[in-house]
């Protein structure tokens, strides 16, 4: 039996970070909420055989999003949100009783809604074969500073950090179900900080692979990520009429 691939979409945010009284997931970004966005670039990919979005437990905005038929067919909604990201993650993978070892686990980031389909597909493909998965990323472009703040509390300057070899880690990261649940368990029994699914393989002592993504897959946190974003959505929907 060939692996499958699960889409697991962790979205139990409040929304503190905004500065709302909505979480940022269900903000709408050129007429449509995020989340409704980012289920639809999977949704799209015929390789995806499950959409797993996982929400805080008390969540009662999910019900009421407008999704099309396809995009509802592949959802499953899982009510297991943590207080941390990564403890989202874990906790549904845990409901995931019907995974095989050897499926694979794309896990995005549901304020990434700039996602395409044709980017996952990417992603798919490259690591198809790889022994240990990969995340989407981009290689630092910009001059980077390390900064410190002096006696009177001015942040300056405390020097330039080579920027070869840097790359910005994005979403979707894409693991084996095995490795990715026990990765993610022995990091929370060591008391491990992890930011993302890639820094709990590495922390297992694997290497994953980093594939090319696009600067359009940031994550929308500030006003002006969301007026950025609303400008590149709308610009995709008056080139495709």
């Amino acid at each position: 039996m060939s692996a499958r691939c699960l889409a697991l979409i962790p979205a139990a945010g409040t929304g503190s970070r905004t500065g709302g009284a909505v979480p940022k997931q269900y903000l709408e970004v050129a007429g449509k909420p995020m989340i409704v966005r980012t289920i639809e670039a999977f949704a799209a990919v015929p390789a995806i055989d499950r959409i797993v979005v996982v929400v805080a437990p008390d969540d009662a905005r999910f019900e009421r999003l407008s999704l099309d038929a396809v995009s509802a067919r592949l959802i499953r909604v899982e009510r297991v949100g943590g207080s941390t990201r990564d403890a989202s993650v874990l906790n549904g993978l845990d409901t995931l009783r019907d995974a095989l070892d050897d499926d694979w686990i794309l896990v995005h980031d549901a304020a990434r809604c700039g996602i395409t389909a044709a980017m996952i597909v990417t992603l798919i493909e490259t690591l198809r074969d790889d022994d240990v998965g990969g995340l989407l990323a981009l290689p630092v472009a910009d001059t980077i500073k390390r900064a410190s703040r002096d006696a009177s509390n001015r942040v300056g300057v405390a020097h330039t950090i080579d920027r070869s070899g840097l790359w910005l880690a994005q979403t979707p990261q894409m693991f084996r179900f095995s490795l990715l649940r026990d990765a993610l368990a022995a990091a929370r029994r060591n008391g491990l900080a992890i930011t993302d699914e890639a820094s709990a393989i590495e922390a297992a002592g694997r290497r994953p692979r980093l594939v090319e993504g696009a600067p359009r897959n940031f994550k929308v946190t500030t006003a002006d990520d969301f007026a950025m974003m609303s400008a590149l959505l709308h610009a995709d929907e008056s080139e495709s009429r």
